[in-house]
């Protein structure tokens, strides 16, 4: 263990967070915040924070340690996942956030509710809110893995200390806490991976990248330098990467409680231009630093892991300064992540389960109270689950596709048609079909290996959607087809 690396991480990050959630619940406090202080920071983020936060939010597992890990199967082409969230970025700053933030709903599920129904609402709040928590304990795995790289800990350890961080990054000022925080933390993250990428170019044995690319290429994986990878890779995970990432999260609340918390329609829109660059290009680095750490053969010395290979050449070739920058900016970028996929679960148990079921006259004060104890047990439930790890960016795939019907529904309930019976069945048949393709093996023995799970739930969500709802009785016009009286009304 390297004691000085240890130490940078752990003040880096209490003089952040202690020192940040301090202030803003300090300030809180002296203006006596009110609606939604905590969970949406009283609707008042500006453009630079939506977009940070924005960024930071979906900046996590898949891009940092998910990017490196899938590097050792698929190379550069594992870069494509921030391709796809850049997509995903445009979706959901000039889609379906504006459209949450106009309706002016606190919650996702709430939003349903409003379209089809009560039951809807419950039914989407007990679906999202353990997909969010799904990718909170692949949060929690990578936080684990960044505290292994920089300090040798066991990596039940590592996820003891990073979910401790994790629940304080959000727990004492909620939503403005998490985008001061993002905001510091982009800055030194970007400043970090510059620095490690021209280590990197200095610190690699022999002829550096050239010996990169010659050992991929003695070894029969020369594609892997290809940016566009094969057929394959592009059908069965690149194209899959973007419908998944985009509809899951232009639906989700994770994805959308950013812009909700947003000042305005104007900010969620101008956001894109901070939100998509600092999400997207990401990616890049850690691809090559995957690619660079197969090549090397740190593969074989991490205990043929393609998890660890990563952090074991960091620690062993870049100077340690260098791995507690890195360490340091990856573990903010992970934080983030963890702490929203903390409290977005913990929003939706409080406005609509307990507040829509248990205690519709809930005061603000009482759903934070609530918020902040859902937050402490996610986060340890999160700890303990975190040790069985599943691949990062595959079992992300598989969580996002439960988003597919979802997004379906709400493009044809706000703009089309709105039928209740229509959605759930949409729902229910696309969930099982995911279920059945993947956690079935069907996918398997069918040998339809590049037909990804997000390619049949896209179907199956279209046809039954669309043709549910034109034909089943009952159906009342798209939301945005109401007068303003009418929407309210919902």
């Amino acid at each position: 263990m390297n004691l000085g690396i240890l130490a940078f991480v752990i003040i880096y990050e209490i003089v952040t967070i202690i020192g940040v959630g301090a202030i803003i619940s300090h300030k809180n406090k002296a203006s006596a915040s009110g609606e939604g202080s905590f969970a949406l920071a009283g609707k008042g983020l500006p453009t630079s924070q939506v977009g940070i936060t924005l960024a930071l939010t979906m900046l996590g597992s898949a891009h940092i340690w998910g990017t490196c890990e899938n590097a050792y199967a698929m190379g550069s082409i594992a870069a494509w996942f921030g391709i796809a969230c850049t997509v995903m970025m445009i979706v959901i700053t000039q889609i379906t956030g504006p459209w949450v933030r106009k309706i002016g709903t606190d919650t996702v599920p709430d939003l349903f509710g409003k379209l089809y129904g009560k039951r809807m609402r419950i039914l989407t709040a007990c679906v999202m809110g353990p997909l969010v928590f799904g990718c909170l304990c692949l949060e929690t795995q990578c936080v684990a893995v960044t505290f292994v790289a920089c300090t040798g800990w066991p990596y039940s350890v590592g996820a003891v200390v990073g979910g401790i961080f994790g629940i304080l990054y959000v727990l004492m000022a909620g939503m403005k806490e998490v985008s001061w925080l993002n905001m510091i933390n982009a800055v030194f993250m970007y400043v970090s991976l510059i620095i490690a990428l021209i280590a990197m170019f200095l610190c690699l044995p022999g002829n550096g990248w050239e010996d990169v690319a010659a050992n991929l290429t003695n070894n029969g994986q020369a594609w892997m330098l290809d940016i566009f990878g094969n057929k394959d890779l592009i059908i069965g995970f690149a194209i899959p990467t973007i419908f998944c990432t985009s509809m899951f999260q232009g639906v989700s609340q994770m994805g959308l409680q950013t812009c909700i918390a947003a000042k305005n329609v104007k900010s969620v829109k101008k956001s894109i231009w901070l939100a998509g660059p600092v999400n997207g290009c990401f990616c890049i680095i850690p691809a090559l630093l995957g690619m660079a750490a197969l090549a090397l053969g740190y593969f074989v010395i991490a205990g043929n892991s393609a998890m660890m290979m990563t952090p074991v050449m960091m620690l062993d070739l870049l100077p340690h300064w260098v791995v507690a920058l890195i360490c340091a900016s990856f573990l903010g970028a992970l934080l983030s992540t963890f702490a929203m996929t903390s409290l977005c679960p913990a929003t939706i148990f409080a406005y609509d389960l307990y507040g829509g079921l248990y205690k519709p006259n809930a005061s603000e004060k009482e759903k934070t109270l609530v918020m902040r104890i859902m937050i402490i047990i996610v986060g340890i439930l999160a700890i303990v689950l975190s040790n069985f790890q599943p691949t990062v960016v595959t079992t992300i795939n598989w969580i996002f596709t439960w988003g597919v019907p979802m997004f379906v529904m709400l493009v044809i309930g706000l703009c089309w048609k709105r039928n209740t019976v229509a959605a759930v069945i949409t729902y229910i048949v696309s969930w099982a079909a995911n279920i059945l393709w993947i956690t079935c093996g069907l996918q398997e023995k069918l040998n339809m290996m590049n037909f990804h799970q997000v390619y049949l739930c896209t179907i199956i969500s279209v046809v039954l959607g669309v043709v549910l709802t034109a034909i089943l009785p009952g159906t009342k016009p798209g939301y945005f087809k109401l007068s303003k009286e009418e929407q309210q009304a919902c």
